[in-house]
């Protein structure tokens, strides 16, 4: 098996258990659809959940070197600050990857988001509020941790 395919292999695996982890700890969080990997650097899968609090959505990218994810990270995050995140309070939570930040409405902490990086891998959540989205986060983390 090529490097390349074994990155992928490895990927396939922390996407499984991430979607296991969703359907064992949030069975009121159901997949409205899942949009998989078109690339092979970075090696993706995005999975928008919808329960009755709305929808949400959960992005995972990752990279085959962490220089690359630091750097897209950073690329996403001015992105970000520069579109829909210029009129939100951006402020980063303790303890959650190697670098992240919470995105909020100025009067509402309703519809966060959260970009982190943990390693070489980049996670993105979008939730009704600030608590569904960290738990999601965590979830994740958990995932990316036992692999």
């Amino acid at each position: 098996m090529s490097l390349t395919a074994a990155a992928a292999q490895n990927a396939d695996n922390l996407f499984s258990r991430i979607d296991q982890v969703f359907q064992l700890k949030e069975p009121d969080w159901k997949v409205e659809r899942v949009y998989p990997t078109s690339t092979l650097d970075p090696v993706t899968h995005d999975v928008v959940y919808r329960s009755k609090m709305g929808q949400a959505t959960i992005d995972v990218s990752v990279w085959r070197r962490e220089q690359d994810a630091r750097e897209v990270f950073r690329g996403q995050v001015i992105a970000f600050d520069n579109t829909a995140g210029k009129k939100r309070l951006k402020r980063s939570l303790p303890n959650v990857g190697d670098e992240n930040y919470l995105w909020t409405n100025p009067r509402s902490t309703a519809w966060p988001t959260i970009k982190l990086r943990k390693g070489r891998i980049l996670v993105s959540v979008f939730a009704p509020t600030v608590p569904i989205a960290k738990r999601f986060a965590d979830h994740v983390l958990k995932q990316i941790d036992a692999s």
